[in-house]
């Protein structure tokens, strides 16, 4: 009998579940906007999500989550209201114990699929920059994800990319301030979706707002590679459907600001589009049931 796995995407924004086969393919899928009213109302969705998919073929559950995850397996979301020490793997071994379980960080998930299923399927050293809510990055380096002592590597999103200092104390920005979903809508008053279906019908303005979002990341791309030197650069999340519109501010900023022998890496948009961490991690859970 063919094995079929649970896979879920949970972002900062919306709640993505899929039924997952071996091969990757994907054969049910259902998208909500997550309730952010509390945590538990969170963890009531997504169990609602899987139950409404659950069959005696699933034997096994992948949660993908926007933050970290410690090596026991709690869970750091600074995007969802109170995941802090969050012990959702735990959780959800309770409510499904027949069940393979494994959460694992949203950074992991996505290079990992992309390491399976995607463009950068020949690649022992690539990187995955998720740009949707927030900012992070997954790191494959020598054919393993790489994610740190404390399952942190890779919280680009912090990065310090502009400081002004004064007498009376000090004021920074991170990338995720300067190029993320959030502070794309502060800045420009308009969301990503927005500002894309504006560029869609040729408005100037927007066109001209995703190509300086495009420089912003093609910035943040340049101190990434300096310090990992991939094979390449796979760029996804929600930006991801705005590619044909900010790849040029990326290559521009990495001709102006990269290391020179760094300055023409390959940068790929994501061939998974929003299905990496869900194939990411549905796919972690396969591997881990074979073993």
């Amino acid at each position: 009998m063919e094995k079929f796995v649970i896979g879920v995407d949970l972002g900062g924004s919306n709640i993505r579940v899929a039924t997952v086969n071996l091969k990757g393919k994907i054969l049910t899928r259902k998208v909500q906007p997550v309730k952010k009213e509390n945590r538990n109302v969170v963890i009531e969705q997504m169990i609602d999500l899987i139950d409404s998919l659950m069959n005696g073929k699933i034997k096994g559950i992948g949660i993908s989550v926007p933050g970290a995850v410690t090596p026991s397996g709690l869970v750091w979301a600074p995007n969802l209201p109170n995941w802090n020490d969050f012990p959702l793997e735990n959780i959800l071994r309770s409510r499904f114990p027949s069940l393979e379980v494994v959460v694992k960080d949203d950074r992991s998930t996505a290079v990992f699929g992309e390491s399976r299923f995607g463009v950068a399927k020949e690649c022992k050293n690539f990187v995955f920059m998720i740009v949707g809510t927030g900012i992070g990055v997954g790191l494959m380096l020598d054919g393993h994800i790489y994610s740190g002592t404390r399952g942190l590597a890779g919280s680009m999103g912090w990065f310090i990319v502009d400081s002004d200092s004064h007498s009376s104390g000090s004021k920074y920005e991170t990338f995720e301030e300067k190029a993320a979903g959030l502070a794309i809508k502060k800045k420009y008053g308009l969301n990503g979706q927005t500002i894309f279906n504006k560029a869609l019908e040729g408005d100037v303005k927007a066109l001209e707002i995703l190509e300086n979002i495009g420089k912003e990341i093609g910035i943040g791309v340049a101190n990434l590679v300096a310090i990992v030197d991939p094979e390449m650069v796979v760029i996804g999340g929600g930006v991801a459907k705005s590619w044909k519109y900010i790849k040029y501010g990326i290559q521009y900023s990495m001709q102006k600001w990269s290391h020179p022998i760094l300055k023409d890496i390959p940068i790929f948009c994501s061939s998974l589009g929003d299905d990496a961490g869900i194939l990411g991690v549905s796919q972690m859970v396969m591997e881990r049931m074979c073993d």
